[in-house]
């Protein structure tokens, strides 16, 4: 009987050490590049080609950018709580946007749902500085907090959508870059 548990438990101790190691492989294997890839244009052609409204709010400037005093693992937690507000705000009320293709919304929620997960999985094996709620991470919380209020303010209209939309889709982009440096970090150090 001892010899079972222990059998048992050696083989679950593999299979979770696999599968623990696969959530890295999202960002070293560049598994992510596709997906990204896929959202961000789906998004791009999800909205209308001018909007004359423009908020004003801009992503903070330390944001998905790599520092000093962070690890590793401090910047995949900055894209995956950037992928968590994102993910919430496409969540919200979008009765007034009856020019997006549903389907392509779908897909593009769906993918920032892999994305946030496959972030997450990752994040467990990764190494952290002492605070990993940077002051990065908390500006970037109130950077879309500001959308949250905007659309809000706006009834989540349509026009307002629009606005929201390019602002994500500039999100996005500089995401997809800085996650391509985390890679490059990835590939040169053991810091995970």
């Amino acid at each position: 009987m001892g010899r079972n548990i222990f059998a048992f438990c050696f083989v679950l101790s593999l299979l979770c050490g696999c599968c623990s190691s696969l959530g890295c492989k999202w960002i070293k294997d560049d598994l992510y590049k596709p997906t990204s890839k896929e959202t961000m244009i789906l998004l791009k052609h999800m909205g209308e080609e001018f909007v004359k409204e423009r908020a004003h709010m801009h992503i903070p400037p330390k944001a998905y950018k790599m520092h000093k005093h962070t690890k590793l693992g401090d910047n995949v937690f900055e894209v995956y709580e950037a992928f968590l507000n994102i993910s919430k705000i496409f969540n919200l009320n979008q009765d007034s946007v009856t020019t997006w293709n549903r389907t392509a919304l779908d897909i593009f929620r769906n993918n920032l749902y892999r994305q946030t997960k496959e972030l997450k999985s990752c994040m467990q094996e990764m190494k952290y500085s002492d605070n990993r709620r940077s002051t990065e991470v908390k500006t970037l919380e109130s950077y879309f907090k500001k959308l949250e209020h905007f659309l809000e303010n706006k009834n989540y209209s349509a026009r307002a959508w629009e606005v929201i939309r390019i602002q994500v889709q500039d999100n996005l982009e500089r995401m997809d870059r800085f996650t391509a440096h985390i890679r490059t970090h990835m590939m040169d150090n053991s810091n995970i």
